[in-house]
């Protein structure tokens, strides 16, 4: 019997074929297999738009792995999409029959402008953000652009060129020329300027871009300890490094996967052009992909707009955290930040993760509880937050530490002065609450003398009536003195 616990998103690139397996647990997705493929269905293209036979056995091979592993789930739960490669087929080529016979399951072939609202979609239901957002995919065969914001795209661009076609056409028998790099980027920038003419990008837009160029890219600055948020600047460094070499599969970089060398000059070509073209400031990676589209797609109960939030309620949920000390703790932290200089929405979402977090890791275990919530953040699926929001998670998870549990005492906060506040009237939060119930809760304010002192006004006769609390508020004064000094005043 077929389960309908099941979901399966199969993504038949032009370079790779991919395979997605999730199921939700608590309200969220949780992967259960992925299965990747180098086809390179594009290389494969002949002159009369037909599948040479290498390409196709190619194909099958993967398919049938695909078939086998779908056999158990229901069929409703499956779909399966061709993109650019299989576009350039003639709907009566057999070989469109003999792919949809070997997977035994309907293969829809989408446009290039379905392709780039998929992906859109993928990453919007898998990452916050209330600006405008872009996303760009370079695939084998074409690249993909989406302009929107939250889960609605306003403009979409398909444009034929890929890693795959840009490697065949500009780098033939894996030669590498300067002038050919060169070539490969006007010839792109040629196709981009027309398309995207009536592409209105904001200063503000968050610009993220999907796929296998992309994270190349940021195995590459994680090996070599740098932003992963790419500049144009950085990617024309990286230009030249690689025309250093004189064969493609020659290329030997610090944190350049093997399987990713024969199109990695080729995607960063087009991606130097779409810099170039649409005058971006700087691009990130992101996760999702047309995979991920093709699962909200199916799974409409989860597409909500607080991703974040859909994530740490799954969290939650999942490893049977108190979430009603989660709101103590948040509520209050927004009741004693409002007289603080204001922190901007993102620095809040920080927080309310944080409070979600750091009762997570009491959950698992008291002994060592923020080792165990920072363990969590590092190595679990987080859909939502950014690769720079999970660095700042992790340092403010690091500097409430030690307040509850047996963890050691942070040495430091973190070096931002804005995350280094809310560090600390996290502290004071997650310690007012400690007895555990709302109306435990000291009625309590927080002022500044400075902009680094802080004084905590509490009712009069606080000590006396709460000998519990106030020894743990004297603690945190002892800790907070040299961060600029906490003040605890009776009134």
């Amino acid at each position: 019997m077929r389960s309908n616990r099941y979901y399966a998103a199969i993504d038949l690139g032009s370079n790779s074929f991919h395979m997605l397996v999730v199921r939700v647990v608590a309200g969220s997705v949780q992967i259960v297999s992925k299965i990747k493929r180098k086809i390179r269905l594009a290389e494969g293209l002949q002159a009369n738009n037909t599948l040479n036979e290498a390409a196709q056995q190619r194909a099958l091979a993967c398919l049938a792995i695909f078939a086998d592993r779908v056999s158990d789930i229901a069929p409703e739960n499956i779909r399966a999409v061709g993109t650019a490669a299989l576009r350039k087929l003639a709907p009566s080529d057999p070989f469109l029959a003999r792919i949809q016979t070997t997977l035994g399951h309907p293969i829809q072939i989408i446009s290039g402008e379905v392709e780039a609202q998929t992906i859109y979609q993928g990453v919007a239901h898998t990452t916050m953000t209330q600006a405008e957002l872009m996303v760009c995919d370079i695939g084998g065969a074409s690249t993909e652009l989406a302009l929107g914001r939250g889960f609605q795209t306003e403009q979409v661009v398909s444009i034929d060129m890929g890693c795959v076609t840009w490697m065949t056409a500009f780098f033939a028998n894996g030669r590498i020329q300067k002038t050919s790099a060169h070539a490969a980027i006007k010839a792109a920038e040629a196709l981009l300027q027309p398309r995207v003419a009536k592409f209105p990008i904001s200063e503000h837009a968050r610009v993220l871009g999907a796929s296998g160029t992309f994270k190349a890219l940021q195995e590459i600055a994680r090996a070599r300890g740098r932003s992963e948020r790419f500049t144009l600047a950085w990617l024309e460094s990286l230009l030249h490094e690689v025309t250093q070499f004189e064969r493609l599969e020659q290329i030997n970089m610090v944190g350049l996967k093997p399987d990713r060398t024969l199109v990695f000059l080729p995607g960063l070509c087009i991606l130097i052009a779409l810099f170039r073209t649409l005058k971006l400031p700087h691009i990130e990676t992101t996760e999702a992909a047309l995979r991920e589209g093709l699962i909200y797609s199916m799974l409409t109960k989860l597409q909500q707009e607080d991703v974040q939030l859909r994530t740490l309620k799954s969290l939650a949920e999942h490893y049977h955290a108190d979430l009603s000390q989660t709101e103590r703790v948040h509520r209050l932290f927004l009741k004693l930040s409002t007289v603080l200089q204001p922190f901007n929405e993102t620095q809040l979402n920080l927080a309310r993760a944080v409070a979600y977090l750091h009762e997570i890791g009491l959950s698992l275990s008291y002994k060592q509880a923020g080792k165990h919530s920072r363990y969590l953040l590092k190595n679990t699926n987080l859909p939502g937050f950014s690769v720079a929001e999970r660095e700042a998670l992790l340092q403010v998870l690091e500097g409430v530490g030690g307040i509850i549990d047996d963890d050691k005492a942070p040495e430091e906060l973190p070096a931002d002065p804005a995350l280094a506040a809310l560090t600390r009237v996290l502290r004071i939060a997650i310690t007012c609450c400690q007895r555990r119930r709302d109306d435990a809760i000291p009625d309590c304010s927080l002022t500044q003398l400075s902009p680094q002192q802080f004084v905590l006004q509490l009712p009069a006769n606080f000590s006396a009536k709460n000998p519990y609390l106030a020894s743990l508020l004297q603690e945190e004064q002892v800790f907070q003195q040299p961060f600029g000094g906490l003040i605890l005043q009776e009134t």
